[in-house]
């Protein structure tokens, strides 16, 4: 079977404006490190002129509440790194999912034409310059609407009149709108892979009840959707920062509240990760309910010839017992028998949800992550398993 090349060669991450630009200006040449000068470019360019212009005119303790600010060192050390070392990840494993449509022959030949017109369209959505552009414009209308309250560090103010200084103004108008606009860049093409999937869930699957993944073959795509978890780890890093800064509660007080939003993060990302997939639930209906009339019928006829041969009498009442122990002795029945058994409890146990136990642990345990070393930070790492522990007891 010929693989189109949009098929062959899929990518839903490596498109764009920007990325046309790089190349118009030369940032961007065959064979060059660009995703390792791309990442210190941007952590650079949004992390150190804070720290020059903090040294250079914050007083002592808006120089020590910088250095102290845990919230925007994992921001824009961390959090804004991972979002941009995740795109060849995800990108990789998004492309062998394409590919494995093909070569599984879930898609047939007949609706390979269908299939190349789904990724070409993802292609086109992935490459929308007005989208890209709309939503670095939200990045800045979000910088210029956010109110910095008393509860951020001083080192964003300019001598306590509620005024920026010169590393906030840069804070508010460079670093918050690039890590902004890197995550609503993740959620656009998200988007248009939700898109995709849709559309092939709507085409003529070839799915086998009897496939040991119990999903007719489609398990591989939740596997897929589990590369989303490094990126749910890096918003999880600054949510947990950040409600570090703002929460006043305490762990040992009322832990579920202090965990409330990273638990409703771990949510919000499991929906958003493996909520595409139930698009394939209908053609799963479908094929379990296939499978299970087929080898229904096909259990009744194996059933009824292997009664007739073994427990109808046939002159074997008249044989010596020992040489219907002969007979027994390697029967090809008795195997067919226990294989088409085998079958048919596969099917009947076959999901109605391509899902996969360890990618959903994954991406939750992603999302709560950061609840560790915020703990340990806060130095309630010990007396909260304590509590958790007599709780449960």
């Amino acid at each position: 079977m010929d693989i189109p090349a949009s098929l062959q060669d899929f990518s839903l991450l490596q498109g764009g404006p920007f990325l046309k630009l790089r190349r118009r200006l030369h940032l961007l040449r065959p064979g060059s490190p660009t995703l390792r000068w791309r990442l210190l470019a941007l952590s650079l360019l949004s992390w150190l002129p804070l720290l020059i212009l903090t040294l250079l005119r914050a007083e002592p303790e808006g120089r020590r509440a910088f250095l102290l600010d845990f919230h925007v060192h994992i921001q824009l050390l961390l959090s804004l790194p991972l979002l941009i070392v995740a795109e060849r990840y995800v990108d990789g494993r998004l492309a062998v999912a394409v590919r494995q449509l093909v070569s599984s022959e879930l898609v047939e030949a007949r609706s390979l034409r269908a299939l190349d017109d789904a990724a070409r369209e993802a292609t086109r959505l992935r490459s929308l310059g007005f989208v890209e552009v709309g939503l670095l414009a939200v990045s800045y209308l979000l910088s210029f609407t956010h109110q910095f309250s008393e509860q951020h560090p001083e080192w964003i103010f300019a001598g306590g009149e509620g005024q920026l200084s010169p590393a906030g103004t840069w804070y508010a108008a460079v670093s918050l709108p690039i890590f902004r606009f890197l995550v609503l860049w993740w959620l656009w093409r998200g988007t248009v892979w939700a898109l995709f999937l849709f559309r092939v869930s709507r085409l003529p699957l070839a799915l086998r009840p009897t496939h040991p993944d119990l999903a007719g073959g489609l398990r591989f795509l939740c596997t897929c959707q589990g590369s989303f978890a490094i990126v749910t780890f890096a918003v999880a890093c600054s949510s947990a920062s950040a409600t570090r800064r703002l929460s006043h509660v305490s762990p040992t007080e009322d832990p579920l509240k202090y965990a409330l939003p990273l638990l409703a993060l771990a949510f919000v990302a499991l929906v958003l990760v493996f909520g595409p997939l139930l698009s394939f639930w209908l053609p799963l209906v479908r094929a379990k309910r296939r499978g299970e009339l087929q080898f229904s019928a096909l259990a009744a006829l194996h059933s009824r010839d292997f009664e007739r041969k073994w427990f109808e009498p046939q002159g074997d009442q008249q044989r010596p017992a020992d040489t219907i122990e002969r007979r027994l002795l390697g029967a090809a029945e008795f195997s067919s028998l226990a294989d088409l058994g085998t079958a048919f409890d596969v099917t009947h146990r076959m999901r109605l949800f391509p899902w996969s136990r360890w990618p959903i642990i994954a991406v939750a345990a992603a999302a709560l992550a950061p609840l560790v070393p915020l703990l340990i930070v806060d130095r309630q790492f010990l007396a909260v398993v304590v509590q958790l522990a007599q709780n449960l007891l």
